[in-house]
Parts: C-alpha cells; structure tokens; sequence
C-alpha cells in the first residue's frame, strides 16, 4: 500500500471511529431533557426494557402531591450533593396531560454501582423525581427513583444543561 493510501485508510478509520461513537456520547447527556423543571412522578411500572445503553420503564402515572418526609429523603449512595439539594428543591408534582411515562434510566452497570442489583419489574410501585424530555413531554430522565421499600438509586452522570429553578411555595 502506498505512503498515501495509507494515510488516507487511517483518515476514513478515525472518521468511522468518531462518528460511531458521537451518537453515544450524546445519548447520555441531558441536552434533550428541561432541566429547569423537576417533576415528581409515582405509579406502577407497565413496561420494562433493562439493557444498554439504558434501561427503559413505562410507568402508569398516579397524579400525587409531594411525599411529606420530601425533606427529608436523603442523597442516594453514589449521588451529587449539589444536584440531588437542586432537584429536591426544584421538584413539583406531575400534572401533565399523559397517563404513562416513558422513563429514560442508566445502563444496568451504572445502577449496579449506585445499588440497585436487579431490574425494575412490572407491576413494581416506584417514586420518582426528574426532568421532562423537551419535545417529548411523554418522556422523562430521572435523577433518583426510590423503591416501595424506600431504597434509592441515583441516575446522573452528566451535568444539567440549565440549573434546576426552585419551585413556587405552596400555601398549605
């Protein structure tokens, strides 16, 4: 082969390599999702899909308030001090026109690391705080979910696009 095809096949490879890998890179970030806006969500898991990259749950959305120990819940093992007190702060309940949600959650290997050492299952309850896809108000990235048995797992690796806004007082 001469000097330069030589070059020229390193070029294409290094091309191949670059775009192969920048769909990836932007498929975990948050770009995609307003994070200006936490939403909290509760209800039923109706579908499961735990796999990489990311795991995917549909979840039957029960229209609910707040938890009242919210300020109370704690960071999760493995979670960002910071963005875990801005999306506490931020969260509001879900009262959004969809019925079901589509959850968009880590990979199996990050959940393992944050604790969670199985797949979500159908019919399991499961709480929720996270940002709303903006174009697919249907889909929603979590930064933490809690388990029926109030274990929680954190779901961030990548930084906000937008610093989470608290949400408005409520008068009670």
């Amino acid at each position: 082969m001469a000097p330069r095809s030589k070059i020229l096949a390193i070029v294409i490879a290094l091309l191949f390599g670059f775009l192969s890998a920048a769909p990836v890179a932007a498929h975990h970030g948050w770009g995609t999702f307003d994070t200006r806006f936490a939403y909290f969500i509760s209800g039923t898991v109706t579908h499961v899909r735990w796999g990489n990259p990311h795991s995917e749950v549909h979840i039957k959305v029960d229209q609910a308030p707040l938890p009242t120990d919210w300020a109370r819940r704690e960071l999760p093992p493995g979670g960002d001090d910071s963005n875990f007190k801005l999306t506490m702060a931020s969260a509001r309940p879900y009262t959004g026109e969809h019925e079901e949600l589509h959850l968009v959650l880590a990979g199996p290997g990050w959940m393992e690391s944050w604790g969670m050492n199985r797949q979500l299952e159908v019919g399991e309850e499961i709480e929720t705080v996270g940002y709303l896809n903006a174009d697919e108000t249907d889909t929603l990235r979590p930064v933490i979910f809690w388990l029926s048995n109030g274990q929680s797992v954190w779901q961030q690796l990548t930084t906000f696009p937008q610093r989470p806004e608290p949400a408005p007082a409520t008068s009670d």
